[in-house]
């Protein structure tokens, strides 16, 4: 008789069915979560764009290539080589200079669902080639490391072209034997990246 009403409460169980215990052990197993995708796109391109030297007189042009590599969907880390335009040094009559900064960066992006656009935070370092000149017939050429941070966003236009722009302060080493001479600056740059296939 007990055998009878064990097999009768185990046959009809509770009414929820989340309440009743599992009857296989595939029925228990938890699926767990995916981790987040990995891209690995390469993305390269040019840009070009206006400086702020902190001693120059006017802003400057650049024109650079860069490259960049999404290795999660907020993960990204770049490059870039670029070259600047001459300009003169404040206060400091007849000097000019001119520089070829090469950058690394590493970039954030939130992650939040924006579609096509997406922004980010980045910062990195590098070193940059500083020549500076005067009408004395000086010419010095250094080689300084250089640090900076900045922000930007990228824009999706295509399956494999992206607009991208960024805003940066670049603090750079003092070139030797020019004074007082800083070297830092503000930079603000847009461009195209294309997709690399695999």
């Amino acid at each position: 008789m007990n055998v009878i009403a064990l097999a009768l409460a185990l046959a009809l169980g509770p009414g929820d069915p989340e309440d009743r215990l599992p009857l296989s052990l595939s029925e228990s197993y938890v699926q767990a979560a995916a981790a987040p995708a990995r891209l690995n796109e390469v993305l390269v391109g040019g840009h070009l764009g206006l400086v702020d030297a902190h001693d120059g007189e006017n802003p400057s042009f650049v024109v650079g290539f860069e490259w960049r590599i999404h290795i999660l969907p907020w993960l990204w880390a770049g490059g870039s080589l670029d070259f600047q335009t001459k300009q003169k040094v404040d206060e400091v009559s007849g000097t000019d200079y001119f520089q070829i900064p090469l950058m690394w960066s590493v970039m954030l992006s939130p992650p939040i669902d924006l579609g096509p656009f997406r922004p980010f935070g980045l910062a990195g370092l590098g070193l940059t080639v500083t020549d500076v000149s005067d009408v004395i017939d000086r010419d010095n050429l250094d080689v300084n490391f250089l640090y900076f941070v900045g922000v930007g966003a990228e824009l999706k236009l295509s399956s494999n072209v992206y607009f991208s722009a960024d805003l940066r302060y670049v603090w750079a080493q003092e070139p030797n034997g020019v004074g007082s001479f800083s070297a830092d600056w503000v930079q603000f740059s847009i461009g195209l990246l294309v997709k690399m296939s695999r």
